[in-house]
């Protein structure tokens, strides 16, 4: 489990944990030579990392190779399995979505000054070999934190999710720190995105030529680990008994909810709806009287967030996933291989239904599991999914093939290992399995003393 700073350590910080720290009166383990020679990479990131499955498996898989330390905001949100060894601040006192939405400027530039003041303290007091930085507003204050000696740091940008970039607000302090980020992107040692057509949004308006790493948003290899007993196949033939569609993530009208509810005027009694996901209860309430205005209230669920068991329940009863960004932005517009919940239903063996937008179909080409429809249009939402449910063997086989597609091409493992060898190409260290083999060894058998 993650260790955090004791709140009263330094600047009078106010820290928040998802879940109680583990308090042990048994001694540290003794830090091995390996473990101790490993190079510290601190992991910036202005937002709350917890609501960021991606963030939390690469960060996992860089404390296999680094001494990884994070620093972001203390934003109130859900909890997170950090991998054991890493610590986390987080600067400030804690903050919900609603405060940090309602805040006036002067507020939010106090908040911002302290992170990048402690950040920059953090930077002097660990000596990092390198800095990842995971949002724009993370990479802004860890450029700033370190000032002239960002000529002997590296800084990795990971742009995750590009922000709306239009004229500069003189009035929004978010959009003079995206102008600075954007002005030092030609600083950082490289950038990632999640999709290539996502990239240009951002390195165009920074002037940056230089090509971009794309990593997609894959989930982790053991996010639905198999049961030794299971059979796919049988469990793809009751999913499609059970004629149930999911949507798992955020909701909003424009993540197509009302849609999806739509959608089920044109399909057979049978096929039902699960919504789940992060959402106001006012909105949850909008999409149900809709349900029942249109005499659907018995084939629609609608939950919030639900903990993992749960999910993994309903996604073991459901049939289909549904990714139906609409093109509000140019963010969403170029999403293709962005959306985590795509690879989560690919882990489950969902067939899903995407956006018919050329950052779907180039990326997916030739993966049988994915089915395309217009994500503002009912009807054609229903066709794709009549499309997967029509035959019972072809649905097998794209439940089958969604499975195999996270195993041996879209788990964050596979597609997070080229980034991680740059980072250690950037710290100077060789990438030696074996010598990886035996600290990992050393360091399990010290967890069980």
């Amino acid at each position: 489990m993650p260790t955090e700073r004791d709140p009263a350590a330094r600047d009078s910080l106010t820290m928040a944990t998802s879940s109680p720290p583990r308090i042990s009166a048994a001694p540290a383990p003794a830090i091995t030579p390996a473990a101790r020679a490993r190079p510290r990479l601190l992991v910036v990131m202005y937002a709350n990392p917890n609501y960021h499955p991606p963030t939390v498996n690469g960060v996992r898989m860089m404390s296999e190779r680094f001494e990884v330390q994070i620093v972001c905001r203390n934003d109130a949100g859900p909890a997170a399995d950090w991998a054991p060894g890493v610590t986390i601040e987080r600067v400030g006192e804690i903050i919900t979505a609603a405060q940090a939405f309602d805040a006036p400027a002067w507020r939010k530039l106090s908040w911002y000054r302290r992170f990048v003041r402690r950040l920059g303290c953090v930077i002097a007091e660990t000596g990092p070999a390198l800095i990842y930085a995971y949002d724009p507003i993370g990479f802004a204050a860890s450029i700033a934190a370190l000032g002239p000696r960002r000529k002997d740091i590296p800084v990795v940008f990971h742009c995750h999710d590009t922000p709306a970039l239009g004229r500069v607000r003189l009035a929004s302090l978010q959009d003079w720190i995206l102008r600075y980020a954007m002005r030092h992107t030609r600083d950082a040692a490289f950038t990632i995105f999640p999709s290539k057509y996502r990239a240009p949004i951002w390195l165009d308006k920074a002037r940056d030529p230089r090509p971009p790493m794309i990593i997609p948003n894959g989930a982790a290899r053991d996010f639905y680990p198999p049961r030794e007993d299971e059979d796919w196949s049988a469990l793809a033939r009751r999913r499609w008994e059970s004629k149930r569609v999911l949507y798992v993530g955020s909701m909003g009208a424009e993540n197509g909810q009302p849609d999806a509810i739509r959608a089920l005027e044109f399909l057979p009694a049978p096929v039902a709806l699960d919504l789940i996901g992060f959402s106001t209860p006012e909105y949850r309430i909008r999409l149900s009287q809709m349900a029942a205005a249109l005499a659907l209230a018995g084939r629609v669920s609608i939950a919030g967030w639900v903990p993992n068991p749960e999910r993994i329940r309903r996604a073991e009863d459901a049939a289909v996933g549904l990714v139906l960004y609409h093109a509000a932005n140019p963010n969403w517009e170029h999403s293709g291989p962005s959306p985590n919940k795509l690879f989560e239903y690919a882990a489950w063996g969902l067939p899903v239904v995407v956006p018919d937008r050329k950052s779907f179909r180039e990326f997916f080409a030739d993966d049988e599991w994915v089915a395309y429809a217009n994500p503002e249009d009912p009807a054609s939402i229903a066709r794709a999914i009549e499309f997967i449910l029509a035959d019972r063997d072809r649905y097998i086989a794209m439940s089958l093939a969604a499975r195999r597609a996270h195993e041996t091409k879209y788990n964050y493992e596979q597609v997070f290992a080229p980034v991680l060898e740059r980072l250690l190409a950037l710290a100077g260290v060789a990438d030696d399995p074996a010598a990886r083999c035996r600290r990992s060894s050393v360091e399990h058998q010290n967890e069980l003393d």
